[in-house]
């Protein structure tokens, strides 16, 4: 497997628990410049990309393969498209041909994988477990611990700023009640999404666990946020947290957990 070389080992990762990860999504251009942000300050990512993506264009293989030499790439489906709309059968399909662009376009397995736009339900938990990935990562907010299923790993900030009202009906639609309530108690009901991860930042400074960013570069871009995001990067690197990827936290959910799997061959369609 891919391991970033400056990521902790097992032995300090069981000392000390207390991490920082940031997930970028989509592949879009504007991620060279988070890769300049993320070297300047000491940090590591995931970036998660598509094959195809008709809502904006993706960078160019040449592109993603620098990235994943320096970070991780992780997979994004074959065609970014929400897959709670599809059958069983065509969601199964996005899902393993989007591992097998992935692990084509990188030369290696990919073991991280993102639900486009967030949406999930049991059917595809299952079915991204199936295709072989550690993990799959949702959009649902506030949550700073390890899951209790690696399927459904949550983060903590989304870099977008929404009415505290629309951000706790998230948590609702999405049932994510634990996100609901510390939203109101460790995130003290927090707006701007600076200052938000900076309360994740502090909860996992005094209690470990994970603070874990989530962003899209050309998002930032739109939004004429880079300063913004420069300012959080350089805070993030004034504490004490040990910076990772989503895989590197994904194998260290099976390690704790006593469940790592060993990977088996895929078929072009998924089992009953």
């Amino acid at each position: 497997m891919n391991r970033n070389p400056h990521e902790p080992s097992s032995s300090l990762a069981t000392a000390r628990e207390k991490y920082v990860t940031i997930s970028i999504d989509d592949g879009h251009p504007t991620d060279l410049r988070t890769v300049d942000l993320l070297h300047k300050y000491g940090l590591t990512a995931t970036f998660y990309i598509p094959g195809v993506n008709d809502e904006r264009i993706i960078m160019e293989p040449a592109k993603i393969r620098e990235i994943d030499r320096q970070f991780e790439v992780g997979s994004h489906s074959l065609n970014h498209i929400r897959l709670t709309k599809l059958s069983p059968e065509r969601a199964w399909q996005e899902i393993v041909d989007g591992k097998k662009f992935s692990e084509d376009t990188l030369g290696h397995e990919v073991v991280a994988f993102c639900y486009p736009g967030g949406k999930f339900n049991r059917r595809l938990e299952a079915q991204v477990r199936e295709a072989g990935f550690l993990a799959g990562r949702t959009c649902r907010y506030f949550v700073n611990d390890f899951p209790k299923n690696p399927y459904l790993w949550d983060i903590s900030t989304y870099a977008n700023t929404y009415p505290s009202y629309i951000q706790l009906r998230h948590c609702l639609l999405e049932q994510n009640f634990s996100g609901a309530y510390k939203y109101i108690t460790t995130f003290k009901s927090t707006v701007p999404w600076v200052a938000q991860f900076v309360c994740a930042l502090e909860d996992v400074s005094r209690n470990g666990g994970m603070a874990h960013l989530y962003f899209h570069s050309w998002e930032i871009d739109q939004n004429g946020e880079w300063d913004k995001l420069e300012a959080l990067f350089k805070t993030i690197a004034q504490y004490n947290l040990i910076p990772v990827t989503n895989g590197y936290l994904f194998r260290r959910w099976h390690e704790k957990f006593g469940q790592v799997r060993t990977p088996e061959l895929v078929s072009s369609t998924p089992r009953a």
